[in-house]
C-alpha cells in the first residue's frame, strides 16, 4: 500500500508542477488534479491523516528537477515491468494536465520534453 500511496502522491506533485509551469494555474487544472486526488478515497484502507497529506500536495510548489529525482527514487522500488507501467501512467497523466487548460505553452512543452527524455519516452 505504501508504494501505491507514494505513486499517487508523486503523480499529484507532477500534475501540480506541470499545471503551474506555464505561469498560469487555472480552475480547470485545479479541478482536474483535485478530481484525481479524490480517487484516493477508493484506494482502500488508508489512514485519514495520510489521505490528507496526499491531498495537501496541491498546496506546495515543485521543480522539474525535484519531480524527476523523486520519480527516479520511486522507481527504484519496482521491477522493470512495474517501472514501465508507472512511467506510462505518469506520462498519460501529464498529457491530460497539459491539455486541460486548452493552452499548451512552450515552457510546458520544454519541461515535458525533458521529463520524457529522462524516462526514455520517444513520442
Amino acid at each position: 500500500m505504501d508504494k501505491v500511496i507514494a505513486t499517487i502522491k508523486l503523480m499529484a506533485k507532477t500534475g501540480v508542477f506541470f499545471a503551474h509551469c506555464d505561469g498560469s494555474y487555472v480552475e480547470r487544472e485545479s479541478e482536474f488534479i483535485k478530481g484525481f486526488l479524490g480517487g484516493i478515497d477508493q484506494v482502500g484502507d488508508i489512514d485519514e491523516l495520510l489521505k490528507q497529506e496526499v491531498k495537501d500536495t496541491v498546496n506546495q510548489t515543485y521543480t522539474l528537477d525535484g519531480i524527476i529525482e523523486e520519480t527516479q527514487q520511486l522507481l527504484e522500488g519496482f521491477n522493470e515491468d512495474e517501472r514501465k507501467a508507472i512511467v506510462s501512467a505518469i506520462y498519460m497523466f501529464i498529457r491530460k494536465v497539459l491539455v486541460v487548460d486548452k493552452n499548451l505553452d512552450s515552457v510546458e512543452k520544454k519541461n515535458f520534453r525533458i521529463w520524457k527524455d529522462t524516462f526514455g519516452i520517444d513520442n
